[in-house]
C-alpha cells in the first residue's frame, strides 16, 4: 500500500437521495474528502430509507452504478423494511451487510475504508476486508445504537444484547480507528477498554456554504399556503425514539396562535399514525410535507425557528442531534426537547431553548417566548451561525479529524512515500 492512503471506501447502507442524519451527514463529509483531494467511492445499499420501499427508478435491481457529486456510488441489493419489527429490520440490515460483502470482495481494493456502523453487522465487511485483502478501516460510530435499542425496547432478548456488545467491541478493536460524534461517547468507548489513542472525534456539522441564511422562499411560501404565518419547523425521520407526540400536543397548546403553523418535513415509519393522530385531534395547525435536500437551504429560510425532539432515554445524555445543525446553520435558532449534550450546547451558545423531554406544556411555553421575542430570536440565530462558522462547517470539522488521525493535508497529498503514517504500519501488519 502507499504511504498516503489516497483511496477510500465509504461503506453505509444510508446515502442519497435517502433523507435522514447519516446520508445528510456522509454525503457533506464526502464532499470535503474529495476537496482535500482524496479519491473517493461510496458503497451503499439500494434507496428505500425510511419509507422502507425501494425509492422508484431502482426497483428490481441487484446493483446500480451512479455518480453523486462527481463521486462513483455502487449500490447493492437490500430487504427493503422498516418499523419496530425486529425481523423485518434485522432481514433489512443482514441483506446489504452479504450483498455489500461481495461487492466489497470482488471491488477494487482501497486503500482503507470507513465504515458507518448503523447497522452494527457491517461490521462484519469491514474485519473480512482487514484479514482477507489487508484493507484498515475507520469505524463510525454515531449512535450508541445497542443501549438505545434496549431502553426503547426494540430488543428485550438479554443474550442478544449480549452478543450485540460484544460484536461492537470486536469490531472498534480491530479498527485502525473509531470515530464517534460526542466527547461523551469517547468517553464511554474507554471505560469499554479501547484506547484513547484509537478514538477521534467527528461531529456532527452542516454544510455552511449552502446552508445559510436567506430571504423567505416565496416559491415555499406559496407551495405550503404560508404567507403570513410564522413557521415551526421540524425536518427530519419520524421515527419512534423522536417522541414526535410530544410536537404534535405542542401543537395543539398553540391551536389558538392563528399565525403559527408547524411544517413537519421528513418521512418514517411513526408518519402515518402522526398524521392519523393530528386529523383526530382536529389540529389544522400542523401540515406534512415532504422536501429534498437541495431545497433544504430554502426550507430553513421560511422558519421562523425549528424543533428537535427526543424521547426520555439515558442514553440521550450521550448524543449531540445532527438535525440542530443545518438549522443553526441558516441562522434559524433551535428549540430542543431533550437532554445531553445537544441541550448543553444550545445553553452555552444561546443559539437556541431547551426543555425537558416529553413535556409539550413545556415546549409550546419555550415557543411561545421566542415567537413574542423577536429580537430575541434574531440574537440566538446570529450566535447559532457564528457557532457553525467556527467550529461545525463540515470544512473545518472534516480538517481537524484528518489532523486528529494523522492523515494527509492537501498540500501533502501526491508526496507518495513522503513520509510513513501510523496508517501505513498497521495496515502492514494486516497484509
Amino acid at each position: 500500500m502507499n504511504n498516503i492512503p489516497e483511496n477510500w471506501l465509504i461503506l453505509t447502507q444510508y446515502y442519497p437521495p435517502e433523507l435522514g442524519a447519516p446520508p445528510i451527514r456522509l454525503r457533506s463529509m464526502v464532499r470535503v474528502l474529495r476537496q482535500r483531494g482524496f479519491d473517493i467511492e461510496v458503497l451503499t445499499a439500494l434507496p428505500n430509507y425510511p419509507a422502507g420501499k425501494i425509492f422508484p427508478g431502482y426497483e428490481g435491481r441487484w446493483s446500480v452504478g451512479e455518480t453523486i457529486d462527481g463521486v462513483p456510488v455502487r449500490r447493492t441489493w437490500v430487504y427493503a423494511g422498516t418499523g419496530k419489527s425486529a425481523k423485518i429490520r434485522l432481514a433489512n440490515y443482514l441483506s446489504f451487510t452479504f450483498s455489500s460483502l461481495w461487492a466489497s470482495l470482488t471491488g477494487t481494493r482501497p486503500d482503507i475504508m470507513f465504515v458507518e456502523s448503523q447497522p452494527l453487522s457491517l461490521g462484519l465487511v469491514a474485519v473480512l476486508m482487514k484479514w482477507l485483502r489487508g484493507v484498515p478501516y475507520i469505524y463510525n460510530i454515531p449512535d450508541l445504537q445497542i443501549e438505545a435499542a434496549q431502553q426503547l425496547g426494540f430488543i428485550r432478548n438479554l443474550k442478544f444484547l449480549r452478543i450485540a456488545g460484544a460484536m461492537e467491541d470486536f469490531f472498534m478493536r480491530h479498527s485502525w480507528k473509531v470515530s464517534t460524534v460526542t466527547h461523551a461517547f469517547i468517553a464511554h468507548f474507554e471505560r469499554h477498554g479501547i484506547p484513547r489513542s484509537q478514538l477521534s472525534f467527528l461531529p456532527n456539522g452542516a454544510d455552511s456554504d449552502f446552508l445559510r441564511p436567506l430571504p423567505p422562499s416565496s416559491r415555499l411560501l406559496e407551495r405550503w399556503n404560508l404567507h403570513g404565518k410564522k413557521v415551526l419547523l421540524y425536518v427530519g425521520t419520524h421515527a419512534f425514539y423522536h417522541g414526535l407526540d410530544t410536537l404534535i400536543d405542542a401543537a395543539a397548546h398553540l391551536q389558538q396562535e392563528r399565525d403559527l403553523v408547524l411544517l413537519m418535513v421528513g418521512d418514517g415509519p411513526e408518519k402515518p399514525r402522526l398524521k392519523q393522530l393530528s386529523q383526530d385531534r382536529g389540529l389544522s395547525n400542523i401540515i406534512f410535507a415532504q422536501s429534498p435536500y437541495e431545497e433544504m437551504h430554502e426550507l430553513y429560510s421560511i422558519a421562523y425557528l425549528s424543533i428537535a425532539t427526543l424521547r426520555r432515554l439515558d442514553v440521550a445524555r450521550y448524543m449531540r442531534l445532527s438535525k440542530i445543525f443545518p438549522s443553526l446553520s441558516c441562522g434559524v435558532p433551535v428549540i430542543y426537547s431533550g437532554i445531553g449534550e445537544a441541550a448543553d450546547l444550545l445553553e452555552r451558545e444561546r443559539c437556541g431553548l431547551t426543555v425537558p423531554p416529553e413535556q409539550p406544556e413545556a415546549l409550546a411555553q419555550a415557543i411561545s417566548r421566542l415567537v413574542a421575542d423577536p429580537m430575541l430570536r434574531d440574537r440566538m440565530g446570529a450566535a447559532g451561525r457564528a457557532l457553525v462558522e467556527r467550529e461545525y462547517s463540515w470544512s473545518v470539522i472534516v480538517q481537524e479529524w484528518l489532523n486528529e488521525i494523522g492523515m494527509p493535508t492537501t498540500g501533502q497529498l501526491g508526496k507518495r512515500g513522503s513520509r510513513k503514517s501510523d496508517l501505513s504500519v498497521a495496515n502492514s501488519k494486516t497484509s
